[in-house]
């Protein structure tokens, strides 16, 4: 079964259950618990499109969930899925456990001409179908997943690898990953913060914005530079100070600042993303919201959902009424695609630097 969309990658085919398994974890960027995955399959070959993990319900709550997904299936558009239990509990006597709404899920996507290629139950390494009780294929006993990976598999984290993408222990870590300071660490940030918020508004007041806002752009292409090299995938460069990684923070409070970087990652996601994220382990409230949500966006445009839902989390945890942050979730909520997050920015692009052309500028002088 292909997976991904791009004609510019390696196309990897995945045709046993314990394959698509093992994908799981990769397509949500972190390993499920007590969760229901649902992947769905697009056109003739099969291609991977949304994927779907949420928390396993209460079973008064089943029926709910299962319209919502069905509703989110159909409009994806493909014809096929594949689903997914990931749970520790139990079953009645010898029954997969959650196999009523697994049974749900599959009579609803009939209903609606969707075909569920398999169901699996993952856990403890091994998974289990629920369509399928054949002992020659699927035992009771369940199928080890291959602790050596398919070359298909090894194709898809090497991609993912080159891409800047691990996979997490759980959800929590993936939330961790993004956390900002703690402790007297928070208070410095806190403090250098709020010192560059008010340099920043006395530079405006003095010299403009437009001056202020080339100066953040200019700092930026310094700062992605040096994020784009191997020695900035996990450290601050080293041309920017606390104050400069301050700067750049309170830079994205600009909106026109914030828009022109965001269409950057048309050029350049992963050093853009990167630095995102270094910026967003030292932002502390209330200053985060604008650097969660340029990830947001930026990680919707690379098709990590799990990491854009968590990024857009925080960002509305500090602000609620962030316009930015409010259309990023309707984007994912409505399943907009990242192919059309990518021609939004080049519109966004177009439309910035026509009225403001500023922010196509260079290094000052």
């Amino acid at each position: 079964m292909p997976t991904g969309s791009s004609p510019r990658k390696p196309v990897a085919r995945l045709r046993r259950p314990g394959e698509l398994a093992t994908l799981v974890p990769m397509l949500c960027g972190f390993v499920p618990t007590e969760s229901l995955v649902v992947i769905c399959l697009r056109g003739k070959r099969n291609r991977i499109g949304l994927t779907m993990r949420v928390d396993l319900p209460d079973a008064a709550a089943e029926a709910d969930l299962v319209e919502q997904l069905l509703e989110r299936l159909t409009f994806d558009g493909g014809g096929g899925a594949f689903l997914a239990v990931f749970t520790a509990g139990a079953g009645p006597g010898q029954a997969l456990p959650r196999r009523a709404l697994v049974d749900a899920l599959c009579q609803g996507s009939r209903r609606r001409g969707v075909e569920v290629l398999d169901a699996l139950l993952v856990r403890d390494g091994r998974w289990w179908s629920y369509r399928c009780d054949d002992e020659t294929c699927c035992p009771a006993a369940g199928t080890p997943l291959d602790v050596t990976p398919s070359a298909a598999l090894a194709l898809v984290a090497a991609e993912q690898a080159l891409d800047g993408r691990a996979v997490l222990d759980s959800r929590t870590a993936l939330v961790a990953s993004l956390a900002g300071p703690t402790g007297l660490a928070a208070a410095a940030a806190r403090q250098r913060l709020s010192a560059a918020s008010s340099a920043r508004a006395r530079r405006v007041a003095r010299e403009g914005r437009v001056r202020v806002g080339q100066d953040a752009l200019w700092l930026w292409r310094r700062a992605l530079s040096a994020a784009g090299s191997p020695s900035g995938a996990d450290e601050p460069p080293q041309e920017l100070s606390p104050s400069g990684l301050g700067m750049l923070i309170l830079s994205l409070h600009d909106v026109l600042v914030r828009d022109e970087i965001l269409t950057w990652a048309l050029e350049d996601d992963d050093a853009l993303l990167r630095l995102l994220l270094l910026l967003a382990r030292e932002c502390v409230p209330p200053f985060e919201t604008a650097t969660c949500t340029c990830i947001a966006w930026v990680a919707h445009l690379r098709g990590d959902g799990a990491l854009a839902n968590v990024a857009l989390d925080r960002a509305l945890a500090g602000d609620p009424g962030y316009a930015m942050a409010r259309l990023c979730r309707q984007a994912l909520d409505a399943q907009v695609r990242p192919a059309q997050v990518r021609s939004l920015l080049a519109e966004s692009r177009q439309v910035l630097h026509d009225v403001h052309p500023w922010t196509t500028g260079t290094e000052p002088g």
